[in-house]
């Protein structure tokens, strides 16, 4: 399965890092079980439709419905939660990844700086809108 997303992706995105997560990458994978897989490129990155039909043709050889992240694409809360949680089944450069994963997590830890007062405000409140 590994070899087949790495090559397949290889071919369409060079990609500099692969994470496989979600249940698949944390061992719990069952029959009806999708396979999550993000890749960050130097590259271009895929508009929808270039990744759709991409995630199809990953489907198509596994056997199974694939999500497809760019994470050039993705939230910094979802970066954050790939990084820190997924398996990286390929790497072509591993100082790049190492940047890549210091700087998301650095930005992550930016946001819940930032955010915090906001939600010290909506715990105290008990309401998102002001009253």
């Amino acid at each position: 399965m590994e070899q087949i997303i790495v090559e397949t992706l290889k071919n369409a995105v060079s990609p500099s890092v692969i994470y496989l997560f979600g249940s698949v990458a944390a061992g719990h994978i069952r029959y009806d079980s999708d396979i999550d897989i993000a890749f960050l490129s130097d590259e271009r990155s895929l508009d929808h439709y270039e990744r759709f039909m991409l995630a199809q043709q990953l489907a198509e050889q596994l056997q199974r419905d694939v999500d497809l992240i760019d994470l050039k694409q993705a939230s910094t809360v979802f970066q954050a939660q790939i990084v820190s949680s997924g398996k990286v089944i390929y790497c072509a450069d591993e100082q790049k990844r190492a940047e890549y994963e210091r700087l998301v997590l650095k930005m992550y830890a930016k946001l819940n700086e930032e955010r915090a007062e906001i939600l010290r405000n909506i715990a105290e409140s008990g309401s998102v809108y002001d009253e």
